[in-house]
């Protein structure tokens, strides 16, 4: 997962192997789970989730009981959420191969990796490209 400010400045960048994932949804979800988990702590601005994976998406933002097997963490990314300014934004997997590349760092790796103010030497020239500028207003 990457954070980035409003302006397109990386805040952190992170990928982690999860060594029990039963699917892309599952893997997704455990990414924007611990990216909002962090956007809370540390700020109060709107949260933009930008996600090529539709499913993800609709699931943190249908008001809906979701009674799937990744119900668990669909409520808690539903809670963290339920005080702040939300937008989810769907991109295509072009406008995503930051987050993508990470995340086949932490899957072929047995490892986690995170990087402070700056993306790791493997994506920093994708970071530019990857920008997804979303008007808030």
């Amino acid at each position: 997962m990457i954070l980035r400010n409003a302006s397109g400045g990386v805040i952190f960048a992170v990928y982690r192997k999860l060594f029990h994932c039963n699917d892309a949804l599952e893997a997704e979800l455990h990414a924007i789970l611990e990216g909002i988990k962090l956007t809370v702590e540390h700020s109060n601005s709107t949260i933009m989730v930008q996600s090529d994976c539709v499913l993800a998406l609709k699931a943190i933002s249908d008001a809906s009981l979701d009674r799937s097997t990744y119900d668990h963490m669909i409520r808690e990314i539903k809670f963290l959420l339920s005080d702040r300014v939300f937008v989810s934004v769907q991109n295509s997997r072009d406008q995503n191969r930051v987050a993508d590349c990470l995340a086949n760092f932490g899957r072929c790796g047995d490892s986690t990796s995170c990087w402070l103010g700056q993306a790791p030497p493997c994506v920093s020239d994708l970071v530019a490209e990857d920008y997804n500028s979303v008007n808030l207003k």
